[in-house]
C-alpha cells in the first residue's frame, strides 16, 4: 500500500495542546482534512526539488510542515505542523501556483524517472498519460484545503504513515 499523507486542519490551541502531548494526534479526527497519496510529487513540483526538497523553499511547509514533533506512536516517529498565520501565508502562495506550468512540467518530465525517485507512487495505478492529470487535481485540491484552513484561521498538522 502507498503512503498518504494526512493534513488536518486545526486552530492554535489544538496544535499547542499536541505539543503537549503527541500522542493525541492518533485521536485527532478533524472534519477538515485532506488526504495526498502524492506528497512527494506535490513537492517535487512546487519546490523543484526531489524529496524531501529544500526546507528553505518557501513552498516546501505546504507538505513538509514548518515544525516537526516528535511522537512515539505515529510510525514514521513525528508529524509536522504549520500555525494559522503560516496556513494564511501558505494559502496565499498557493493561489500564485499556475497549474498549466505544473502540468507542462510533469509532462515534461521522466514518467519512469519520477516513479524510480518515488515523486509519483502507485505505478500501477497510474500512467504516464494520468500522471499530469492526477498531480494538477492533487495541487488543486491541497490549494483548496489551504484556502478554507487560512479562511477558518486555522492552522494544519500533518504526517504521512
Amino acid at each position: 500500500m502507498a503512503q498518504a499523507t494526512w493534513l488536518q486542519a486545526v486552530s492554535g490551541e489544538e496544535i499547542h495542546a499536541l505539543r503537549q502531548d503527541p500522542t493525541s494526534i492518533n485521536r485527532l479526527d478533524k472534519p477538515d482534512h485532506y488526504r495526498t497519496h502524492y506528497a512527494a510529487a506535490l513537492n517535487y513540483f512546487l519546490t523543484g526539488e526531489a524529496w524531501p526538497g529544500p526546507e528553505d523553499h518557501e513552498l516546501w511547509p505546504v507538505v513538509g510542515g514548518a515544525d516537526s514533533i516528535a511522537c512515539s506512536t505515529l510510525e514514521n516517529g513525528a508529524f509536522s505542523v504549520v500555525s494559522p498565520d503560516q496556513a494564511t501565508e501558505l494559502a496565499a502562495r498557493l493561489a500564485t501556483v499556475d497549474a498549466m506550468a505544473v502540468e507542462t512540467a510533469v509532462r515534461q518530465a521522466d514518467f519512469e524517472e519520477l516513479v524510480d525517485e518515488h515523486e509519483i507512487y502507485e505505478l500501477e495505478l497510474i500512467t504516464p498519460d494520468e500522471g499530469p492529470e492526477i498531480i494538477v487535481a492533487e495541487l488543486e485540491g491541497l490549494t483548496a484545503f489551504y484556502t478554507k484552513t487560512a479562511n477558518s484561521k486555522l492552522g494544519v498538522v500533518m504526517y504521512t504513515t
